[in-house]
């Protein structure tokens, strides 16, 4: 079996070991003391080894994580109100969305008067099997489970009518993964494993050269363009009686 190394892979140990290999060389050849070659040689090693950590913070596009925010209503509201689109992508949404005291019933009231942005959400589909699923997985009753789906559906209805918050609303069927609030500048992510998203450490990421970032966005995305509208009077099943008709 061949193997051959990536050029990528070539730039991360190779270039690093010629150059330590060529400072050393001319650190014997102007000092002649093997302890100050040593010395030399991991002090640089050191060097390039920070730089290539902060190479990989500054591509990841990681900011910071959080084990348990302190104040996300605080938090939350700081980044509405400098995005033009906030997308967000949950289960059934108890936490953020499921009722009056939800945090985006905070959030929404404490936006400034005239605020123009746009908020997409997406809930999975209570009707699909992904829901039941996950349901058993965390040992709810799927009944219950679907049931705050729809208490989250309503709860959105209700604020875009009472604030005139440009708000949409759809239903994915897919097997849940990410947890995530999407704003113009950065990202707030965290994962479906096992227990319950908003117990999982979130990671906050900023686009520009983070992959993540992007990959995240597009993922949305690809789940909002194939996903099931919610008509804005109507309940989740009349919309998607409504949605598989005009389809």
């Amino acid at each position: 079996m061949s193997f051959s190394m990536s050029s990528q892979a070539k730039k991360e140990y190779i270039i690093p070991f010629i150059i330590n290999i060529v400072a050393g060389a001319c650190l014997y050849f102007f000092t002649k003391n093997i302890l100050y070659v040593v010395l030399g040689v991991i002090l640089l090693f050191a060097v390039i080894y920070i730089f290539r950590i902060i190479s990989m913070h500054r591509l990841s596009g990681l900011i910071r994580c959080y084990n348990d925010c302190p104040d996300p209503t605080a938090l939350l509201t700081q980044y509405f109100k400098k995005s033009k689109l906030i997308q967000i992508l949950a289960i059934r949404g108890a936490r953020m969305l499921g009722n009056d005291r939800s945090l985006i019933n905070f959030v929404i009231k404490e936006l400034p008067r005239g605020w123009d942005g746009k908020i997409q959400i997406l809930i999975l589909d209570p009707n699909s099997d992904h829901l039941r699923d996950r349901a058993l997985e965390l040992g709810h009753d799927p009944v219950n489970f679907a049931k705050e789906c729809r208490n989250s559906i309503h709860n959105i209805v209700r604020l875009k009518e009472n604030y005139g918050v440009s708000i949409e609303v759809r239903l994915y069927n897919e097997k849940p993964i990410l947890r995530t609030i999407i704003f113009d500048d950065r990202a707030l992510l965290s994962y479906y494993i096992g227990e319950e998203g908003h117990i999982q450490v979130q990671y906050e990421l900023k686009p520009g050269d983070s992959s993540f970032f992007r990959l995240i966005k597009i993922l949305f995305e690809n789940l909002w363009s194939n996903s099931l509208e919610v008509s804005p009077m109507a309940d989740d099943s009349q919309s998607n009686e409504n949605s598989e008709s005009d389809q």
